[in-house]
C-alpha cells in the first residue's frame, strides 16, 4: 500500500471510517499541509454541529409495572387470614390482588403523582427526573424473556428468533449508529450478553442467529463493553491498528483534500477524518492528552459520582432452567454509566445498550403460598435504586453539566435515553380452571391453588424517554384500575374515548376505535430514532432495519 494509491482511488461516495484514517496515519502519517488540515477540521466542526447520541436503560428480568410506571391501588389481599383448605373465599381467589409486603406505607406508597406524571412507589426515586420525561403507561411487553429482549433491540416484525438475520434486519443501536457513527472509533457499544440469557446456547443459537452483532456496516457493528479493564485494554490495542487490510472505501479520496473536505457527498468521511485525527493525537502524545486508554474510568472523582467501588466492576455468572452457568462479562450499571459518560464526552462512542448485572434480577416468581406465608410479594425497590435511579440520575446531571464544545448546549441536549424492561409482572392468579376441573379432588384443587405463580411474566409493563427533543413532564396512557390492563392510545396520544378512563373497560355500547394501540417494543424503537432525528419509515425502506410499528411522534418537543 502506498500513500498516493490509498488516497487517490475510486469508488466515490462510500465513506471512510475513523478506523480506515487510523490505519492510514500508523501507516503514513497525518497527510495534507496545515492549512489543508484546518480546512478539514472547520469542515469537520461544521458536520458536527448536531451530534447524536441514544442510550437504552435496560432492566432485565421484568419489573413490578403496576409498582413503576402502570400504577394501580390495590388491597393487598396476601395478608389476608384464609382457613387453610377453602376453595370459595370471599371475595374468590382471582379477585385477590398481591401486592409486596408493607404495600401502602412508606416507602412503598401507593400511586402518587407529580407535575403531570402518577407513578408507582418504584418510581419514587426517579423524582428529580420527571420534568424531564414523558413516560408510557398504555404499553405491552412480550411475555418470554429472550423475545422480549430480543424485541427491544430489533422491534416488531414478522420473524424467528432462531432463525438466521437477514441482511436488511438491524437492532436500533445498530440502526442508528449506522446513520450517525461513521465519525467516532467505537460509535455502538453494548453490555447486554446475548447468550448469558440462560435459555440460549451455542449450539442451538449459532453465529447470526437470535441477537447477531454484525448487521449493517462495520460501524454500527455492536462492541460489548464488557469491564472497564477490557475497554482500556482494547482501546491500548490502538498501537497495533496499521495491521489487517483495508476495505475499499478508503480509495475515494485523492490527493487534493482540500476538494474533498469541502465537497458534500464526503460529509461522513471529513467527520471521521476528524474524529481520528483527534485520537491519533491523543494516543501519540499530541494534543489532547484527555484521552489516555490507561486512565480512563480511574479518575477518582467521576467514581465517587457514580458510586463505584472495586465490586461493581467484576462479572457474575448463574445457571437458569438447567443451563450452564454463563458469564454476562458485564460490570454494574454505575461502572456502565460511567464508561458511558467517558465514551461520549471524549469523542469515541454515541450509541450504548447499559443493562443490569444479575441474570433475571428482577425475575421476582412467588406462588400463592410464598406470598400469604410472606404477607405479601417481594418488592423490587432496592433494585431499582440501585440498578436504575441512582446512576442514571447521576449521568443525566453530569451529561447536562458538560457542554458539547461551542454549541452553548449540552451533551443531554443531543441525547435520548430510554427506561425499559422486557415485560411487567402479575399481581393475581385466575383459578376458574382449577375450580371447574372435575378430575381434581378438593384437597388437589386446594394445593394447586397454592401452588399457583401470581407473580408470573406479564405483558402489561411501562416504557419511559428522556434527552434533549423529549416532551417532559408528560404521560401518555394508563393502566385500567378493573382492567389491568393499558389503555389504547389514539394516534394523538389521548385515550381511546370507546374505554373508560379510570376502569379500562369498554363502555357498553362501545367499539375499539381502529386507529388505537397499545405500544410495544416495536413503537419505543421507532421513536428511539424518531427523537433522534431519524425517519424509521425511510429507513425500513432502504432496507435498514424491518421493525414496522410507527413512532409515537407526540413524544417529541412541538
Amino acid at each position: 500500500m502506498n500513500r498516493r494509491r490509498f488516497l487517490a482511488g475510486a469508488l466515490a461516495g462510500t465513506a471512510i471510517s475513523t478506523l480506515d484514517w487510523l490505519r492510514f496515519f500508523r501507516s503514513f502519517g497525518v497527510p495534507g499541509t496545515k492549512k489543508e488540515l484546518g480546512i478539514a477540521e472547520a469542515a469537520a466542526a461544521e458536520l458536527n454541529a448536531t451530534p447524536h447520541f441514544l442510550i437504552y436503560w435496560f432492566q432485565e428480568g421484568g419489573w413490578d409495572g403496576y409498582s413503576m410506571f402502570n400504577p394501580v391501588h390495590t388491597p393487598n389481599d396476601a395478608a389476608r387470614i384464609i382457613p387453610a383448605g377453602t376453595l370459595l373465599p370471599v371475595p374468590g381467589w382471582s379477585q385477590h390482588r398481591y401486592r409486596p409486603k408493607n404495600y401502602g406505607t412508606s416507602p412503598l406508597n401507593p400511586p402518587r403523582t407529580s407535575g403531570n406524571i402518577t407513578y408507582g412507589y418504584l418510581a419514587e426515586d426517579g423524582l428529580p427526573l420527571f420534568p424531564d420525561m414523558a413516560v408510557v403507561s398504555s404499553h405491552n411487553g412480550n411475555t418470554f424473556h429472550s423475545g422480549g429482549r430480543w424485541e427491544y433491540h430489533y422491534g416488531r416484525y414478522s420473524s424467528s428468533l432462531s432463525g438466521y438475520r437477514h441482511p436488511d434486519e438491524r437492532t436500533v443501536m445498530q440502526a442508528f449508529c449506522e446513520a450517525y457513527g461513521t465519525g467516532y472509533l467505537l460509535p455502538h457499544v453494548s453490555w447486554h450478553r446475548w447468550l448469558s440469557d440462560g435459555e440460549l446456547s451455542i449450539p442451538s443459537y449459532p453465529e447470526g442467529t437470535g441477537y447477531y452483532e454484525k448487521l449493517g456496516p462495520v460501524h454500527a457493528h455492536t462492541l460489548y463493553g464488557k469491564t472497564p479493564a477490557d475497554m482500556r485494554n482494547r482501546l491500548m490495542s490502538l498501537g497495533s491498528i496499521a495491521q489487517g487490510q483495508r476495505g475499499a472505501r478508503i480509495r475515494q479520496f485523492t490527493d487534493n483534500l482540500q476538494a474533498n473536505f469541502l465537497n458534500e457527498k464526503n460529509g461522513e468521511s471529513v467527520r471521521a477524518f476528524s474524529s481520528a485525527l483527534t485520537i491519533h493525537r491523543a494516543l501519540t502524545g499530541g494534543s489532547a492528552p484527555d484521552i489516555n486508554p490507561q486512565t480512563m474510568f480511574n479518575d477518582t472523582t467521576l467514581r465517587s459520582e457514580f458510586g463505584v467501588a472495586a465490586t461493581d466492576e467484576t462479572t457474575e455468572s448463574s445457571s437458569i432452567n438447567g443451563n450452564p452457568a454463563r458469564s454476562k462479562e458485564t460490570p454494574n450499571t454505575n461502572v456502565q454509566a460511567l464508561m458511558t459518560y467517558e465514551l461520549m464526552t471524549k469523542g469515541l462512542s454515541i450509541g450504548f445498550f447499559i443493562e443490569n448485572r444479575g441474570l433475571r434480577m428482577y425475575d421476582t416468581h412467588n406462588d400463592r403460598r410464598t406470598i400469604m406465608n410472606n404477607k405479601g410479594q417481594q418488592d423490587q425497590l432496592n433494585m431499582a435504586r440501585k440498578h436504575l435511579w441512582s446512576p442514571l440520575k447521576t449521568l443525566v446531571a453530569k451529561l447536562k453539566a458538560t457542554p458539547y464544545g461551542d454549541t452553548g448546549k449540552s451533551y443531554y441536549d443531543f441525547t435520548t435515553i430510554v427506561l425499559a424492561s422486557e415485560m411487567g409482572r402479575t399481581i393475581t392468579g385466575d383459578v376458574q380452571g382449577i375450580l371447574t376441573n372435575a378430575g381434581l379432588s378438593d384437597v388437589q384443587k386446594y394445593d394447586e391453588i397454592m401452588g399457583q405463580d401470581c407473580c408470573q411474566h406479564w405483558r402489561v409493563s411501562s416504557a419511559a424517554f428522556l434527552g434533549g427533543t423529549v416532551r417532559g413532564n408528560t404521560q401518555w396512557g394508563r393502566v385500567g384500575s378493573a382492567s389491568l390492563e393499558g389503555i389504547p392510545l389514539m394516534p394523538n396520544g389521548t385515550l381511546d374515548p370507546a374505554y373508560d378512563p379510570d376502569t379500562g373497560l369498554l363502555i357498553p355500547g362501545r367499539l375499539k376505535s381502529t386507529q388505537s394501540f397499545v405500544s410495544d417494543a416495536g413503537h419505543v424503537y421507532s421513536t428511539a430514532l424518531y427523537l433522534s432525528g431519524l425517519d424509521p419509515v425511510a429507513l425500513r425502506q432502504a432496507g435498514k432495519g424491518r421493525n414496522d410499528r410507527a413512532p409515537m411522534t407526540f413524544i417529541k418537543k412541538p
